[in-house]
């Protein structure tokens, strides 16, 4: 199931979100079972002033965004694609990707 979120609804569910940081998603080698050292996407880290926690989204690009740390972001193109991850109890995983991240100019960013 795939839902493509818009700028309203993604700060109806996230409230106001700020850049924390990201981290580099690498390919893994299925044969091997081992990580390789080619970079697929990005994990943000972002904080959601409504969940009053932070949240990690994938932004499916390789290199890491010019943003200040602490300033307001907005996402293109959200995606909601939730999927079950299989073992002794299934488990739903939510996972949000998105195609870009910018900063909004004029509020209030560090």
């Amino acid at each position: 199931m795939i839902i493509n979120l818009t700028k309203e609804q993604v700060k109806e569910v996230f409230g106001e979100l700020r850049y924390m940081g990201a981290d580099n998603c690498y390919k893994y080698d299925k044969e091997s079972r081992k990580r390789t050292d080619e970079v697929e996407a990005l994990k943000l880290h972002l904080g959601s002033a409504k969940l009053g926690n932070s949240v990690d989204i994938r932004l499916e690009a390789t290199e890491l965004p010019r943003i200040e740390p602490y300033a307001v972001v907005e996402l293109e193109n959200a995606v909601y694609d939730p999927y079950v991850q299989r073992g002794n109890f299934p488990v739903l995983v939510e996972r949000i990707t998105c195609k870009g991240i910018r900063a909004v100019s004029g509020k209030g960013n560090v």
